[in-house]
């Protein structure tokens, strides 16, 4: 069995495990720059090495038998350039939101990208915007392949929307701008007069947690709102079952940050939680207005505070949406579809310009 050895940001449940470590018919190295960005111990065994402690390229790659590169981000793409010249092993860079931008002031990365373009084999946005982003920015469109991140279905499991009396609005991601939580406080803030019983729970970290507590006490959001600091997947499971609505109010951010598709929204469409979000980046792959969910403009506190209202006084179309929901799921976003889908573009890779596997 061949193994790919991947590259990514750190070793944690948020980063890109069954990509990495489900592949089926691929053995894999799960290869991280230095040991700090080793950050869940129980995810580390002897297939976890060190990008800094390789000394000789050849002699890792025939002592491991990779067949194949894969570097989970754009910039680590970059890093993974000079191994693939001195293997010439086919090299795969995953595209994920920032990564298509020149976000966080990288310097040079946009000519730095061109490179890669030309040098790497296959680039695997994970939606149709950033393959489009990227072929723009020049990568040319035959080694472009949209991979779509899939959602454990047997742990998200469907159950038609509750008809009950609560309120409960949910939104799930870090606490950084393009995430939109701002926007979606100054709409909850709105409503709240029509619903006085109404919550609203952030479950996230990030740079923006204090600024988003002092927005909070600015709109007098009291007890109605609750910043739930990042939760495992098990217990984020558990408040999904209590929520009534989920809300990703994602935006493009400043500094041209952008999501690709948030995987919390196809995890609550999964488990039938009606769902609102923006127009923004992939989503619009994911849910059509008033058909998996509602979608408004991004950065629009006005119509934000419209859909609310909307959904929360029509509970009645609640499950014609998440029966509709769950089977886009189900069709596109399948984890055990898409790492098949995976494994096919591994070995087209393989069985084409670069021999059998």
């Amino acid at each position: 069995m061949s193994s790919v050895m991947h590259l990514n940001l750190r070793v944690d449940p948020t980063q890109y495990i069954p990509q990495i470590r489900q592949v089926p018919g691929y053995d894999y190295i799960h290869l991280i720059r230095q040991p700090k960005y080793m950050i869940d111990s129980s995810l580390l065994n002897e297939k976890v090495h060190y990008l800094s402690e390789i000394l000789s390229a050849q002699k890792y790659v025939k002592k491991n038998n990779i067949s194949l590169l894969h570097a989970h981000h754009g910039q680590l793409g970059l890093l993974l350039l000079p191994f693939k010249e001195k293997t010439n092993l086919p090299l795969i860079t995953s595209i994920r939101g920032a990564d298509a931008t020149l976000a966080e002031g990288r310097v040079g990365y946009y000519e730095n990208m061109k490179m890669l373009f030309e040098k790497g084999d296959r680039f695997f946005p994970v939606c149709q915007y950033l393959a489009d982003r990227i072929n723009a920015w020049g990568c040319p469109a035959e080694k472009i392949r949209v991979l779509y991140g899939g959602v454990d279905l047997n742990q998200f499991t469907y159950r038609p929307p509750q008809q009950r009396e609560t309120q409960n609005i949910l939104s799930v991601g870090r606490l950084v701008e393009k995430k939109g939580h701002h926007i979606l406080m100054q709409a909850f803030q709105k409503i709240k007069n029509k619903f006085p019983n109404a919550t609203l729970t952030i479950i996230g970290r990030g740079e923006l947690e204090e600024p988003l507590k002092l927005l909070a006490t600015q709109l007098n959001l009291g007890e109605s709102f609750r910043i739930l600091k990042h939760l495992p997947k098990d217990q984020v499971y558990v408040e999904m079952a209590k929520a009534d609505l989920f809300c990703a109010a994602s935006l493009i951010a400043s500094d041209g940050n952008v999501e690709g598709i948030p995987n919390t929204i196809k995890e609550a469409m999964a488990t039938g939680l009606p769902v609102i979000s923006t127009t923004h980046a992939g989503i619009p792959e994911l849910v059509t207005n008033h058909k998996e969910g509602v979608l408004v403009e991004e950065n629009n506190v006005n119509q934000l505070t419209e859909a609310l209202i909307f959904m929360l006084e029509n509970r009645d179309r609640w499950e014609q949406y998440t029966n509709a929901a769950r089977r886009k799921v189900e069709e596109n976003f399948d984890q055990v579809h898409q790492l098949q889908q995976q494994a096919k573009f591994y070995d087209e890779l393989l069985g084409g310009e670069y021999g059998g596997h």
